[in-house]
């Protein structure tokens, strides 16, 4: 019966290969150069234990100072560069308008003294725009702005306008607080129609009524006719308008017509406007159509062919108006 040779961790005193124990566990052999090595089992195991492992010692002792010495050499390096720079960034430090000048002495500015901000659009719609007034500002071209926020606005908001220095600059202040002016208001409350604008109304209505009555008064010069305000109607669109106007304005007229006789004849008319708006120079826009109204005339003693657009009676003329739009209340 044969036994397969025992490797055991000896060098080869010869080749440096590892070396087998022989059957009889007295010598070793080397399987490559036939080398022999008797083998006294105690003190020779432990002696070559020992050398083992000083010689693993050694060499991982070999690694931890060549891995100190790169540790070294790189910090070294580091260091260097760093003087090097810090040399550098010092002396550009002190050169009039390099980069490392203006980083490290930054010119002051306050930007807002050069700029104007402006709103446009809607109230509630509304947007703000940062415009540079004056441009010979060195840092003009670069300047950024920002508005907070920057949609949605309505008349008496407060928006925060920021503003990025460029490379070389500091701006002080940096942010300052505008309140929001100058959009366009719809007319959603009949206090807003005042002045000239409440008289540019009635002006239209009272010319519109006057050519109503034109032809009967032209036919019966026995009529005298006067006429005065009797109420706003305003009606707003409530949430998305049924129809293309956000609001609805009925300016509605008390008129009385005087006979020879002394009999007197009251109607009433109302004049149709739409989209009333409010822009930032306070002058009233508005589209308007005709009278509303029925056509009368011969019913009232007047010529059957002549007529006249309105009620003969106010309760029926407001009722009539509440309902001629769906989607819409009446605002006050």
């Amino acid at each position: 019966m044969s036994t397969t040779p025992t490797m055991i961790s000896l060098e080869c005193p010869s080749c440096g290969a590892n070396m087998e124990l022989a059957a009889d566990g007295k010598k070793a052999v080397c399987p490559y150069c036939g080398q022999e090595m008797l083998i006294e089992k105690d003190s020779l195991a432990k002696k070559e234990y020992e050398r083992q492992m000083a010689k693993a010692r050694a060499a991982e002792d070999i690694k931890d100072l060549q891995r100190a010495r790169q540790r070294k050499r790189r910090l070294k390096g580091w260091l260097i560069a760093l003087a090097v720079f810090a040399v550098i960034f010092a002396i550009n430090a002190f050169i009039p308008d390099s980069a490392v000048n203006q980083l490290v002495f930054p010119q002051t500015a306050d930007p807002f003294a050069a700029v104007s901000v402006t709103f446009s659009g809607m109230s509630g719609e509304g947007a703000g725009e940062v415009t540079v007034t004056d441009r010979t500002a060195a840092w003009a071209n670069d300047v950024r702005f920002e508005i907070v926020p920057g949609a949605g606005l309505q008349n008496g908001d407060t928006v925060t306008v920021k503003a990025k220095a460029p490379a070389g600059w500091r701006f002080s202040p940096s942010e300052k607080e505008f309140t929001v002016s100058g959009l366009t208001e719809w007319v959603l409350r009949t206090e807003q129609l005042q002045g000239s604008n409440l008289d540019k109304i009635h002006a239209n209505t009272e010319r519109l009524i006057r050519e109503d009555w034109a032809e009967i008064l032209s036919h019966d010069e026995t009529l005298t006719l006067t006429m005065a305000p009797y109420r706003l109607y305003l009606f707003v669109a409530d949430g998305a308008p049924s129809y293309q106007d956000q609001n609805v304005l009925y300016d509605a007229y008390e008129v009385t017509v005087t006979r020879a006789d002394g009999s007197v004849f009251t109607s009433y008319e109302a004049c149709r406007y739409a989209s009333l708006k409010i822009p930032a120079d306070g002058v009233l826009t508005a589209d308007y159509g005709g009278l509303m109204g029925f056509n009368l005339g011969y019913l009232y003693g007047f010529s059957y062919s002549d007529g006249f657009a309105g009620w003969t009676d106010a309760a029926e003329m407001e009722a009539d108006l509440r309902n001629a739009r769906d989607g819409y209340r009446l605002a006050d």
